[in-house]
């Protein structure tokens, strides 16, 4: 694997991560911090900083997860958005490296982000104004023409491989797999038509003995479901083969990166911390 395929793995692993995060978040059907934090730390989100082996990759990685998060304010549902300006906050302020990286924005996502803090302001939901007006305030945005940087390098050309309209997306075919795995593992009917079926073989085998002129054909019904299933089982786990790099994706808590900077910790997230650099 060449560093352009990891690089991608790991941003899909991430994006993953996002939407199982944010979908998480709705269901809270507020868009309080607290709501946020407690989150945060059932899912302890900030294992995406774990085990990274190629720690020269951590900026681009980030730099990718702030693009990523960005998609998520574009969604029509104002949960989401909220929990992904929470969420580019949260990870600004635990980035692992000494030299923080700036969130890109362009003109329209500084627009989305007045028109998501206006319709905040106007309902009383004050804790992501407050988010906000700090990320502001301690200007942690770049504001840029475009959304990644632009070169002739392929570091740079590579990584417009990252899709900007690519989030909650499912197919038929993964509609119809979740039905099938849904068939298989829990529909009683198909449970009960199992135990006939073998009920069915073992008599016919007995009357079979008996009279000696009667042939059945073997059932295979359940054993060839069972084969499909495993097939369907092995391919989910090679698709989440992301998964295995991404939990070695972000190692070295090397003290040459973090400095004398304490990275927050979960528990900071509670409440909006005041400063934007904690020793």
């Amino acid at each position: 694997m060449n560093v352009y395929q990891y690089d991608a793995q790991l941003a899909m692993a991430f994006q993953a991560d996002c939407e199982n995060f944010l979908q998480k978040f709705k269901q809270y059907q507020n868009c309080s911090f607290t709501s946020f934090a407690n989150l945060w730390k059932s899912e302890c989100f900030l294992s995406i900083f774990k085990d990274q082996q190629y720690i020269l990759m951590l900026q681009a990685f980030i730099e990718n997860c702030f693009f990523i998060i960005k998609k998520f304010l574009f969604s029509s549902d104002a949960y989401i958005q909220a929990g992904a300006v929470y969420l580019l906050y949260a990870l600004y302020y635990k980035q692992p490296i000494k030299n923080w990286v700036k969130i890109r924005l362009t003109q329209t996502e500084f627009d989305k982000l007045c028109e998501i803090c206006e319709i905040h302001r106007a309902n009383k939901s004050l804790d992501l104004v407050f988010i906000y007006n700090k990320m502001r305030m301690d200007e942690v945005f770049d504001y840029c023409a475009l959304a990644q940087p632009l070169g002739l390098e392929a570091r740079f050309m590579r990584r417009y491989d990252l899709s900007n309209s690519d989030i909650n997306v499912k197919t038929s075919h993964d509609s119809c797999v979740k039905k099938f795995k849904s068939l298989v593992e829990e529909d009683e009917d198909l449970a009960e038509f199992r135990k006939t079926d073998d009920e069915y073989q073992q008599l016919a085998r007995k009357y079979m003995e008996k009279c000696g002129k009667l042939f059945i054909f073997p059932s295979k019904l359940d054993e060839e479901l069972n084969q499909i299933y495993n097939e369907v089982c092995v391919d989910d786990l090679n698709q989440s083969g992301g998964d295995e790099v991404k939990n070695r994706a972000m190692s070295n808590t090397n003290a040459t990166y973090r400095g004398d900077r304490k990275v927050l910790t979960a528990q900071d997230l509670d409440t909006p911390s005041t400063s934007k650099i904690i020793y």
